[in-house]
């Protein structure tokens, strides 16, 4: 079904909304055009009809590229420009038939001005503020020209000036809003940044990247809620870096940390993306395997120790890192420590039988 403003996206919603809010504006003065008409304080040969019809299709036009998405391939999306160009060029025009009116009816350039405040720089402002200035002295001109012995001086100087002064207010007004628009936009863009490096933070270790031991023991909560319900395969390995002691001793702790992150990006290569790899604590990581065998289970794991034991390290070249690990399948109704326990009693059989293998336990 047709929607005059769709939700999605946010910003064509927005755009479409200030459309037809100028519109509405238009209507205004339309209204306010007739009234004068009516009341002696417009000419009563001002064409209205003809004037706001025209106006009403171009922005019909504006409307339509606006819902459309095709002015989103140019650089103004809102076509801002245009519609204030627009707003100015009928305002002129209006002018053009006002009497005693006139001074007061300057207005309605300001209300235009005030439509491209929050859409455009400063300098674009002093743009249409002089094409606005420009407009006007045009209508001056043309009157001084055409009618020579209606045109009072001081009142053609003093439109001006006051136009002249009035515009650049807005200028000024118009930069500071805008400027002030723009610093609340990095800062709402600034905090967005800040709270997804918090939710990084929350989930993730600082050194390796990795999942950190909260968030999996809370994922691994819902894995084993899955495969219990489910009826399918789950299998947890824990794996402990073997003698890194010795390496922070050794080489010292920024070595250790380079071992570390070593292992943490070689094993996030090297398994599944459906596996749950996480920083367990210090030298020890885990290792989540659902839907997968056993035997697919311990062949990514000896894939993953092969490659480990064949990392060269710029600081240690005879260093030779290796890890333990034990593995062990989930059992329908046991709970998140009754499986961790088991695990790491295969990983204390693997380091009880030399280290630099893995171990299984049913």
């Amino acid at each position: 079904m047709f929607t005059l403003i769709p939700a999605d996206p946010p910003e064509r919603a927005t755009r479409l909304r200030r459309q037809i809010m100028a519109v509405y504006s238009y209507c205004l003065l339309w209204v306010g055009t007739i009234l004068g008409v009516e009341l002696s304080a417009f000419a009563p040969d001002t064409p209205h009809l003809m004037m706001f019809s025209v106006l009403f299709a171009i922005n019909l036009v504006f409307f339509v590229l606006i819902r459309s998405g095709l002015s989103e391939r140019l650089g103004d999306p809102s076509l801002t420009i245009l519609q204030m160009a627009t707003g100015i060029i009928l305002t002129t025009v209006i002018l053009h038939y006002t009497r005693e009116l006139r001074g007061a009816m300057l207005s309605i350039y300001f209300m235009v001005m005030t439509f491209g405040i929050f859409a455009l720089d400063r300098r674009r402002q002093m743009a249409m503020a002089g094409f606005t200035l420009f407009c006007f002295t045009t209508l001056q001109v043309y009157e001084w020209l055409e009618t020579p012995q209606q045109a009072i001086f001081s009142f053609l100087i003093g439109h001006w000036i006051i136009l002249a002064l009035i515009l650049c207010w807005f200028i000024y007004m118009g930069g500071y809003i805008h400027n002030l628009q723009s610093r609340v936009r990095d800062q709402r863009e600034n905090l967005r940044d800040a709270h997804t490096r918090m939710e990084a933070i929350a989930v993730r270790d600082d050194l390796t990247g990795l999942y950190n031991r909260r968030h999996f023991l809370e994922r691994l909560e819902e894995e084993l809620s899955l495969a219990n319900r489910n009826h399918t395969p789950l299998y947890l390995a824990i794996i402990d870096l073997d003698h890194f002691k010795q390496v922070n001793d050794n080489y010292g702790h920024h070595s250790g940390d380079e071992v570390l992150s070593r292992f943490a990006r070689i094993a996030s290569q090297s398994l599944r993306k459906s596996d749950l790899l996480a920083r367990y604590g210090g030298e020890e990581f885990v290792v989540l395997f659902p839907h997968a065998s056993e035997g697919a289970s311990e062949a990514a794991l000896e894939r993953l120790r092969n490659q480990f034991s064949e990392q060269h390290y710029d600081f240690a070249p005879e260093l030779h890192t290796s890890f333990s690990a034990g593995l062990t399948a989930y059992q329908e109704g046991e709970t998140a420590d009754q499986l961790t326990k088991r695990a790491d009693t295969a990983l204390y059989d693997a380091k009880s039988r030399g280290r630099d293998r893995i171990a299984k336990l049913p």
